[in-house]
Formats: structure tokens, sequence, C-alpha cells
């Protein structure tokens, strides 16, 4: 043999893709492949090990192959670019730790492989490990050429029972076995034996599929032990540029079914729904990239479904998933009692999982139309009148409302007769966690006050304010946050259980300053603000409800050094911009109090949805009753 080789060393090389296949010039087998773009070969002739780079690409202004520079076995080709982020075992990360590669995988030993027998077709085989595996593969739905092609072997071996831990029971744990043997670069570097025996336990019914013994044990010299068929991955032995998909199962049984069904890219992890991806898949990361799509093929049992779940975070956007029929816990159970074509069937009807984050225009398109014609929710008016409307004309959209002004504003005052109104003249429900109106008894006769429109309701009788108590009833509900502490969590929590018995609106928190936003994780108040108000517009949005927070201003500078106090403004909200960033309506209540001039002002300062209003100024004077009323301007309050 040569001590090193170039491309024309192969002349009667024939093409597979993007790589070559010659004769090995060590073992003699056409089994060399030869990697076209990076000129990286490898013997996939078990026991061969025959591999390098060639010399064509060696040159100085080529990159090298730091596992080929002394002839190591184990190309791991790195795809340029990274198309795909994986999930990446904590581990790794760790200063000095250097991630695994193909050629870390010690290959079986001789006397190992000389125990496991290859399956044969013979019909002359009398050999009771070959007949029982041969009974097994038939009664599962796999032909004895597919478990041939996969080189699955068979023998006599000790398998892990209920009474492994009794040493006087050891002895007769030994069991006709399934090898499900695995390579890497051609070289075996696991088996693992599952027992093919009718299980002595099982009732076997006449007509029915036999029940087998699940016991079993392996031989695997590296941990932790690589995806079972991983090899089919090798990039040295696929012609595609890209695998459209790879099929992940959780047990090497449903790799043989998945085979039988004409499935060749089929991988099961190594040890189960236990299987620690990160360090299962560590070493492979480069043959996955080349992979568009993984089909998730689990278990539809407790730990398969906790499985699918892992797979699906690990592996992200890529995953496709498929729904297997009722009564089948896995696809050899669907092989079994369907057949070949429903396999088939559930495998190409794999799709990505559905989420409601993710909206196409199909599933849109009969609403999309209703708008296009008008057909949408136009609003509703709150009952001041046209110039209200014009700054504030809520929809049922939900999201979230930002009240904010100076202490003793008005702002508490404002919202209880704004609230009053929605619920009297659109009929919408309201809750309120009001910390600002502590007795709630008071609370609920002012709202009567302003249904009346009197300030002294000393005089009705019972009677007569019973039906306003009742309407009340229908249409309010009172948060008081004594049992919990109040934090975003606990106050939605509390909201969703008003909602699921009434038909809440308008959820109304007065004021934030009460709410314990900070987790003490090292949280700004940036930070814990964002998230509060992420929370609860999301809430808000899904639920379609409009959530109502009060929050005060920062303390507010003075204006080029006069007896002045800066504008209120969607940034001088204590804590964070975030509130101008994700409220959908942001007002200022400001009270005009002096002897010529007593009137409220409302600022719209953001709108969201400026189609039925805008930001815009409104003037108001307060009637005794608590009642207020729009004006076009500050000379009418006065006139008023």
């Amino acid at each position: 043999m040569k001590p090193y080789y170039s491309l024309s060393d192969f002349p009667d090389r024939k093409s597979a893709g993007k790589n070559f296949v010659a004769v090995c010039p060590k073992c003699g087998t056409p089994h060399l492949s030869i990697s076209k773009a990076k000129g990286v070969y490898h013997c996939f002739y078990a026991g061969c090990n025959f591999n390098g780079i060639l010399t064509d690409f060696c040159k100085a202004d080529r990159p090298m192959f730091p596992q080929y520079a002394a002839g190591a076995a184990g190309y791991a080709p790195t795809r340029s670019g990274n198309r795909y982020k994986t999930a990446r075992n904590d581990a790794q990360s760790t200063l000095g730790e250097v991630p695994m590669l193909p050629s870390d995988y010690k290959p079986l030993t001789a006397e190992v492989m000389q125990k496991i027998k290859p399956l044969t077709d013979s019909p002359d085989c009398t050999d009771p490990d070959q007949l029982a595996a041969r009974r097994y593969l038939l009664d599962q739905g796999i032909s004895l050429a597919t478990a041939i092609t996969a080189r699955i072997g068979c023998l006599r071996h000790y398998c892990i029972t209920k009474d492994s831990e009794n040493k006087s029971e050891q002895a007769s744990n030994v069991f006709p076995c399934i090898a499900y043997v695995n390579y890497v670069d051609g070289h075996p570097v696991n088996a693992k034996y599952r027992s093919c025996s009718p299980s002595p336990s099982a009732r076997q019914e006449e007509g029915k599929p036999t029940a087998y013994s699940k016991f079993w044990g392996q031989d695997s010299p590296t941990t932790p032990c690589a995806p079972y068929n991983i090899d089919c991955l090798n990039p040295l032995l696929v012609e595609e540029e890209t695998i459209p998909r790879v099929i992940v199962v959780e047990g090497e049984k449903d790799t043989l079914v998945l085979a039988e069904a004409g499935y060749r890219y089929v991988i099961s992890v190594p040890s189960g729904a236990a299987s620690d991806l990160g360090k299962s898949f560590e070493a492979f990361l480069p043959w996955l990239e080349q992979v568009d799509h993984i089909v998730v093929c689990g278990d539809t049992d407790l730990p398969g479904r906790i499985l699918t779940k892992r797979l699906s975070d690990y592996f992200n956007a890529r995953c496709l998933f498929v729904t297997l029929p009722g009564g089948c816990k896995d696809i050899g159970d669907v092989m079994l009692q369907y057949g070949i074509e429903v396999v088939r069937s559930v495998i190409d009807g794999a799709s990505v999982r559905h989420t409601t984050d993710i909206i196409t225009v199909a599933e849109r398109r009969d609403e999309v139309i209703r708008v296009l014609h008008g057909e949408y929710d136009h609003g509703y008016s709150v009952g001041y009148g046209p110039l209200t409307d014009r700054i504030f004309h809520p929809t049922d959209i939900g999201g979230l409302i930002i009240v904010t002004g100076m202490p003793n504003s008005g702002k508490t005052d404002f919202l209880n007769d704004l609230t009053c109104r929605i619920m009297q003249q659109t009929d919408r429900f309201v809750c309120y966690l009001s910390f600002e109106v502590p007795d709630k008894n008071k609370h609920i006769a002012r709202l009567v006050s302003l249904m009346l429109g009197k300030a002294n309701t000393t005089a009705y009788t019972d009677g007569q304010l019973t039906p306003y108590l009742d309407f009340l009833d229908t249409h309010m509900i009172h948060l008081d946050m004594h049992e919990v502490p109040p934090t975003p969590e606990n106050i939605l929590n509390r909201a969703d259980r008003v909602r699921r018995t009434h038909p809440l609106k308008y959820l109304v928190v007065d004021p934030y300053l009460f709410i314990e936003t900070q987790s003490g994780n090292g949280e700004t108040e940036t930070q814990s603000i964002k998230a509060m108000l992420t929370k609860f517009q999301t809430w808000g949005r899904v639920n379609h409800i409009w959530v109502v927070i009060v929050a005060h201003p920062r303390g507010l500078k003075t204006v080029n050094g006069r007896n002045e106090l800066e504008a209120i403004n969607m940034y001088t909200i204590s804590g964070s911009a975030n509130w101008a960033n994700l409220a959908d309506f942001i007002l200022t209540v400001s009270r005009i109090s002096e002897p010529d001039r007593a009137f409220t002002r409302i600022d719209m300062l953001k709108v969201r949805d400026q189609e039925l209003c805008r930001t815009g100024t409104v003037y108001y004077t307060r009637r005794p009753c608590g009642r207020y009323e729009e004006h076009e301007s500050e000379e009418e309050c006065r006139a008023e």
C-alpha cells in the first residue's frame, strides 16, 4: 500500500451523487467512498479502517482535516454556513471540553462479534436462535430480507429481567435474542439484544398476535451509545446534497418496520425515552445538518410523549410530527394492525404541529373576505359623545390601556364614570382590582350614584335602589387580593376565574404601584415591568378583554428653572419606557382647579389602531354626582 493517495489512483471510480465509490486498495472491496468536495475517503467494509484525505486536497490554500492528519477514522464534515442551530448539552460549554467525533466510538471486540450470528435466508436452517429470530420478525411484519440488509444478528444471550438482581436466578436469564448491531463509519460500535421468545407471563390468545418478552442486554465499549442506524446519514454514504427528511423513532424495531416500508433514512434514539439527546447526537451534529426535516415518530405512552416533546425542543423548527391511529402505541403496532400502506400514509402525512402563533392566509380567508366587505368590529361609543369617540372608540379585540396623571388628578374618579357608562350603555362586564378604594361598599355605592346621576342618594328607598344593585350584580365584580400576593400571575389567575363565569370585557387595575412585579432573581425594574405588561397584554388579547392599568408618573422636572413642571407624556410614566412601547391606548387625566378655570382634560397620547379613533384632547366638566360631560374647548368648559 502507498503512504498517500490522489484522485488519479482511482481511475475506475464511479459517481454516486456528491461522492465517488471505488475499490479499496487495502481490502479489495468496492466499499471505498470519496467526497467530491473535500477529498476525504473512507472504506466502509467492516474491519478495514482505510481512510484519509487525497493529496489533491491537501494544498496550503485548502482547509485541512485535523481528524485525518494521521489517517484517523471518523470524518465529520461541517456544512458551510451552519444552516441549522441545534440545541446542545450544557456540559459542552464547559471550559476545556470538546465535542465527541464519530471516530471516538470504539469498535466492538472480535469476541463480541463472534457471538453474534448473522441472519441467513437458508431454507435448510435448523439453528434454534435463527428460527426464533425469524418467527419474531415475521410476527412483527418484518421480512427476512429487510433484516438481513440491516445486518441483524441472533444469538443466545443473558438479558436483564425483573430477577436480574437475584444471583441465583441469573443463570436462567439466557434467551434467544435479536441482535441489533449498530455501525459508525462502517464499524460495529454497539449491539443491543432483545429477547425474541414468547412471553412466559402473557396469555397467548388464539387468533391474536403472539406476545413476546421484552428482556434486553447490550455491549457498548463507548458511552453514550450512538443512535441506531446513524450511519445512514454518513455524508460519505449519502448521495444527495441534502436529505429531505430523516425519521427519528424510539426503538430499534421501529427502525426495521420503517425500513420494511421503504424508508432509508431512519434512526432511533439510543436509550429509548430516557435518552440524553445532547450527548447522544453530539458527535453527529454535522451529519444532521444535511437534513432538512426531522420526522418525529414517537410512542403514544407517557414516556413516548415526553420524548417527542424533548425531540421537538432539540430540533426546533425542523420537526414534523406524525399522528398514529387510535389504539396504536408505536409505528410497529400500526404495521401489525393496519399494514404497510397505512404505515406509509402515517409517515408521509407528517406535518408541522399546529400553532396559533403562525397564521396563514388560507386559515383566515373567510374572515378576510368579511373584512373586505366591511363586516368586522367597528367598535362602540363609550357614552360621552362624538368628541370622546374621536379619541377613544374601542373594539372587543382587547389589549392594554394605560391611564396616567399626577396624583389627585381624578384618574380613579374618571375611570369610575367611564366604566359605569360602558356597563350601562354597552352592557359590558367590568372587573375592578382597586387598591385605591379599599371600601368596596362605597365603591359600589358610587357607581349607583353615577347611574342615578345624583350626588345625594339618602332619600331613595330600598325598592328604588334595588334595580340598580341588581344591574351591577350582573355587570361588575371586585377582586380583593388578601389571600395571595398581588403578583401579575395571581391577578390574572383570579381574573381568569371571573372570565370563566362572567362575560368579562374590562379588567381595571388601579394603581400599578401595589402590584408586586419583581421576581427577585436580579431582574431590573424595567425588565419586570416589561414582563408584567406583556403578560397582561397577551392575556387581554387572547381573551378579548381590555386590561386598564393606572400608572403614576415619575418625579417630573422643572422647566428651564421656572416654577413649572414638565408636561406628562408616554415616557414620563414611572419605571420603564415599555409603558409606551406595549400599550394599545395611553391617556392622561389632568384636573385644572383654579378660580376661573375648573375642568378636566383628557389627552390621548397613543392609539395603536387609528382606524376608528386617533390621538387628541377632550375637555370635561364634572357634575357633583361624579359624571363627566365632554366639551370641545376650555372656553366651553368655562361657559358651562
